[in-house]
């Protein structure tokens, strides 16, 4: 009983972003906690969808299809050490607005974790914001 449940905590705290995201939402639609904590949360939603939110790798193959193998982030890539460079450079090296939406938005999968990406990104950038904003 007792391994089950350490197996069950530890398969739970892969998903730690998803706890994160969970208290920053709780905390736009309550105004309970204070601008900084939401920006905290949204900061580490953000950085485990980045690098450690499980999703299909993408990269592209030697035979023009995309790699589907599992990878954890969404700038890294899976198991393959060209794969991984490859996801980076994509974003990071001579980054082309359609190369970039087309890895981002390859499946299901990945198009959900990018669009939740791109509203944590807004979520901590705003709470910042009003956070540095003096209360009247």
């Amino acid at each position: 009983m007792l391994r089950l449940l350490s197996q069950l905590i530890e398969q739970a705290l892969a998903y730690w972003g998803l706890i994160a995201l969970l208290f920053a939402a709780v905390g736009w639609l309550t105004g309970d906690v204070g601008y900084g904590a939401i920006a905290g949360f949204s900061g580490l939603a953000l950085l485990w969808l980045l690098l450690w939110a499980p999703n299909p790798c993408g990269a592209a193959t030697r035979v023009g299809k995309s790699c589907r193998n599992n990878a954890r982030g969404i700038l890294r890539g899976c198991h393959l050490q060209q794969h991984k460079w490859q996801r980076m450079r994509t974003f990071f090296v001579r980054p082309r607005l359609k190369n970039c939406v087309r890895q981002l938005f390859a499946t299901p999968v990945t198009g959900l974790a990018s669009l939740v990406g791109i509203a944590t990104l807004v979520s901590t950038l705003t709470s910042t914001i009003l956070s540095a904003l003096p209360n009247k």
